[in-house]
């Protein structure tokens, strides 16, 4: 049986690009130099969201787990604030990655990446090219392709109601979708050129409980009941509800389908049909060229239960730790 709570908690920085990253590292007190892994959570996140949930649990099963507030988020510095990049969420992982090399109390011949939606794309596409991550875990991802995107956007068109089956729900039509995207991208651009001119950020609320009407869209950036299910509580928890519309750019123009399709480190995908877009979550694991991967598919969970429900993150955990239990035990062979 894991002990439960067997860990410090430091709360710990390092540099990034010129910024200072804000972090809490995580590390079992049972083991003399543990593994190190560096957890990524879903688009907009901050640390004491999904990421705290699954590296308290994975510091339980022996692994240093470091989670961090991205640039210009929660207590990272980097300007203009709320900038939402997924390419400089990467480099701040790296840069985690970096630290636990640096620290001197972590095995650096064993670190590995977790992420959770937008987070768990991203870690295997920094994986692909890392040769230092010894193995990835990715939950529930939002897989970064283009009808992944448009999913996204129609479903924040959903009059959701709770307890009614996501994975039921009917989505405006792809056309419909295609149309809002390029209002987004065109707003996101006049927005960059009002930044590039003055030096004003504009920004709209990230997340809005109503669904936006899939002919004229909404200005929030993840609109629809279905998104405020999870994200609303923590508007209330310190979590700032605003994004810099300029930051569609960088968003939108981000994939990880080129990274996936080189990555060879042993990969594990955790995901169903109830998580976002389940065809992409397939696509991008039959991808994967590496010989060691593995797909655990669970259709009664839904998308944002993965986050923080408490008995979903355990099983989570289970798998993820006994995955890099196999590949530590691979390499020790």
């Amino acid at each position: 049986m894991v002990g439960h709570g067997n860990y410090t908690t430091e709360k710990v920085t390092y540099p990034s690009h010129g910024e200072t990253v804000a972090g809490v590292l995580f590390r079992p007190t049972n083991v003399a130099n543990p593994p190190g892994i560096v957890l990524i959570g879903p688009y907009s996140y901050i640390k004491e969201q999904a990421p705290l949930q699954y590296a308290t649990r994975l510091a339980d099963e022996g692994y240093a787990s470091l989670i961090f507030d991205p640039r210009t988020v929660g207590e990272s510095t980097g300007m203009p604030r709320r900038l939402e990049n997924p390419k400089m969420k990467n480099e701040d992982a790296i840069a985690g990655l970096d630290y636990l090399e640096r620290r001197g109390d972590i095995d650096t011949s064993k670190l590995f990446l977790v992420g959770i939606c937008q987070g768990g794309s991203q870690s295997l596409d920094i994986a692909s090219r890392d040769s230092r991550v010894a193995g990835v875990a990715s939950v529930t991802g939002y897989y970064r392709d283009h009808e992944t995107d448009i999913y996204m956007i129609c479903a924040g068109c959903v009059a959701w109601t709770p307890g009614a089956d996501i994975a039921s729900m009917k989505m405006p039509t792809p056309d419909q979708g295609e149309g809002l995207l390029k209002a987004r991208l065109q707003r996101a651009q006049e927005a960059r050129d009002v930044y590039d001119k003055t030096g004003e950020v504009l920004y709209q609320p990230l997340v809005d409980p109503k669904a936006a009407d899939p002919e004229t869209g909404s200005l929030a950036g993840l609109p629809g009941p279905v998104v405020w299910s999870w994200y609303g509580p923590w508007t209330l928890k310190n979590f700032e509800n605003r994004y810099a519309v300029m930051s569609d750019l960088d968003h939108f123009s981000y994939t990880t389908v080129p990274g996936v399709a080189k990555l060879t480190k042993p990969a594990l995908i955790i995901h169903g049909d109830n998580s976002m877009n389940a065809a992409a979550a397939k696509r991008h694991y039959e991808s994967i060229p590496a010989q060691e991967k593995k797909l655990v598919w669970r259709d009664d969970i839904s998308h944002f239960q993965h986050y923080d429900q408490p008995d979903v993150v355990d099983a989570n955990v289970g798998e993820i730790s006994s995955w890099f239990e196999k590949v530590r035990k691979a390499g020790s062979a």
